[in-house]
């Protein structure tokens, strides 16, 4: 029987993680079914989808030491995973998108926009279509301050977010709520986000209301646009509290 060196065969954190059960020991692994899990192509599907999920939970605010737990790798691949998929991502959204070809808008410079946006927000959060048009319609009447803004490429909605009185949850004393924030996963880690963000902030602290809040799961994010932690606040129907934060 020939022996085949595992580290020319096996993904670097594949490899550290059965280094974690046997360590320079020889060890035999069975055939499979050729229409079984194992063949390469599929464990590399499988291999892409895990390091997505990885950069995608540490973008949401997961730690590496977390992540390094969760998935039973050394910090170092966790690292090295998250900087790949940073280095992806990039290489894509060049490929895909001009910066320059971005328009961010607040919804009252396009009002005809509002169905097309409800829409989008609805297809996003599963919120009824109909709330959303209600809440537009408000602020395109005058009824209230709080807005609604888009990022558009092109014809198309790739980001947007809005902001409302309170966001489902039990503190209606904090108010306004930014709400809704989204980004289309081709669009992510471009600043897009932040730049919807900070344009709301401006546009209502222009209108003399400051400070708004925000209802959120994700921590490091927010902080990153002056955004910071106030308290702990309980959603409705969830079991959980989630955190507020605040933008003076």
């Amino acid at each position: 029987m020939s022996y085949l060196r595992a580290e020319e065969i096996l993904p670097k954190e594949l490899l550290e993680a059965v280094q974690q059960y046997v360590n320079g020991q020889s060890v035999y692994i069975p055939a499979k079914e050729k229409s079984d899990w194992g063949s390469g192509t599929d464990t590399k599907q499988i291999l892409d989808i895990r390091n997505r999920e990885i950069f995608e939970r540490h973008f949401a605010g997961e730690s590496v030491q977390e992540l390094a737990m969760e998935y039973a790798l050394s910090e170092k691949s966790i690292q090295r995973i998250i900087r790949e998929q940073r280095t992806q991502n990039v290489a894509e959204n060049t490929r895909r998108n001009d910066m320059s070809e971005y328009e961010y808008i607040d919804l009252m410079a396009q009002p005809e926009l509002k169905g097309v946006a409800a829409k989008w927000f609805h297809e996003k959060w599963g919120v009824p279509e109909t709330a959303y048009l209600e809440c537009m319609e408000e602020y395109l009447s005058g009824v209230t301050k709080n807005g609604w803004y888009l990022c558009l490429h092109g014809e198309n909605i790739v980001a947007g977010l809005g902001v409302i009185d309170n966001d489902f949850h039990d503190r209606k004393d904090l108010a306004p709520n930014v709400c809704a924030v989204y980004t289309e996963e081709a669009y992510r880690c471009q600043g897009i986000a932040g730049k919807l963000l900070i344009m709301a902030v401006e546009e209502m602290r222009a209108k003399g209301v400051t400070p708004i809040y925000l209802l959120t799961d994700h921590t490091s994010f927010y902080e990153r646009y002056g955004w910071e932690f106030l308290c702990m606040a309980q959603g409705d129907g969830e079991t959980e509290p989630s955190r507020i934060y605040i933008h003076k």
